[in-house]
């Protein structure tokens, strides 16, 4: 029997352990799994989020402690018997939802645990790909196939890095749109925002060298999440910049709309092969355009898509993006926005994720 659609359903939705899911958001991944929660709660779904701790709207008592306490280890790195510790508290959160009466486990974790403990839950277990393989997380699929659930992946690219035995279907991330929107166009000098992590494969050196190269201010807004690569790589950039650079750090949303809507143009730089791509489809959801290196999934969910720029990387990316800026400054914002709304509505995201609940069968509480 399926889940009947007049059902409200009990979901768990297991969150990344490192950062908290909180404003400011440290990354696409934390905005992603905050505005699944914040939907899926607002159409009457029981929704239990397991988190990090010093997140919001989370279960405290299974909270992940290891990784949110950690310092000065990066986006990427763990400190000495980290990752153990940090798999210890995903089994001891696994071991509590084999006991529970959730319908559905929606992971968005970045541990290989839920996927090896998926086939002892009594509900059903949707792992979305956000990331690149991790060897962990791949071992699991190759060892266990379809005893680590259902999968979805953020974009083909993200999907066609991966292995996935059994098979795995593609959930675009979208935008919201009440939160993304145009703001009365901008005024005064032509300015750049650049926003995201501050890591290497982000690129934000590029967006420098980019705007200096075009003779545009530039904004800068992000979390550190590399020290190494902001001491040698982007600070140097900065202080040379001077004042045609501000570097904002993290902000939360009430202030990055506004910087980001009042930009003449957004520069996305992706130095790998971008996952999705999250922060230029806020961009044109406000209206901006955006100048962007074609690299995984930013080639893939923006190409045609009106407000956009892409730029094939090639061996001097700056020069290449400096080139693009132009046509962006002319592009017409309003349809920008609109087209933009209707490409990745985050409920039209949300709306296919439910098609997809209500098909599952019927989980322990029903």
């Amino acid at each position: 029997m399926d889940i009947r659609s007049e059902d409200r359903l009990d979901i768990a939705v297991i969150g990344p352990s490192r950062f908290p899911i909180r404003e400011p958001y440290a990354g696409g991944l934390e905005v992603v799994v905050a505005k699944e929660v914040r939907a899926l709660r607002g159409r009457g779904h029981r929704v239990s989020l397991f988190a990090a701790a010093g997140s919001e709207g989370h279960d405290r008592r299974f909270e992940f402690t290891t990784m949110a306490a950690a310092t000065g280890f990066g986006d990427s790195f763990y400190p000495p018997g980290g990752y153990e510790a940090d798999a210890a508290e995903f089994d001891r959160l696994m071991d509590h939802l084999a006991g529970s009466t959730f319908d559905v486990i929606l992971n968005h974790s970045l541990s290989h645990v839920p996927l090896v403990r998926a086939a002892d839950m009594p509900a059903s277990v949707i792992t979305t790909l956000h990331c690149p393989p991790l060897g962990a997380m791949q071992e699991a699929f190759d060892r266990l196939g379809s005893a680590t659930g259902q999968v979805l992946a953020v974009s083909r690219s993200v999907l066609s890095a991966w292995q996935i035995p059994h098979g795995a279907e593609v959930l675009p991330n979208g935008v919201d749109i009440s939160i993304w929107s145009p703001r009365p166009a901008p005024t005064g000098p032509h300015r750049a925002v650049w926003m995201g992590r501050i890591v290497p494969e982000k690129g934000p050196h590029l967006a420098v060298e980019a705007a200096r190269r075009a003779g545009l201010q530039l904004d800068i807004a992000g979390r550190v999440g590399d020290r190494d690569y902001m001491n040698r790589v982007l600070a140097p950039r900065l202080r040379a910049a001077g004042e045609a650079v501000r570097f904002h750090g993290p902000l939360g949303r009430d202030a990055l709309v506004p910087l980001v809507a009042g930009a003449s143009v957004a520069l996305v730089t992706p130095c790998w092969e971008e996952p999705f791509g999250l922060t230029s489809v806020e961009a044109l959801a406000c209206g901006t355009p955006v100048v962007v290196l074609a690299r995984g999934g930013t080639r893939e969910i923006l190409s045609g898509q009106p407000g956009v720029v892409l730029v094939k990387p090639g061996p001097d990316p700056a020069s290449a993006l400096a080139a693009g800026i132009p046509a962006a400054l002319t592009m017409d914002r309003t349809a920008t926005a609109r087209a933009a709304a209707a490409a990745f509505s985050h409920d039209a995201r949300i709306d296919s994720l439910e098609a997809r609940l209500r098909g599952l069968p019927v989980g322990a509480a029903l």
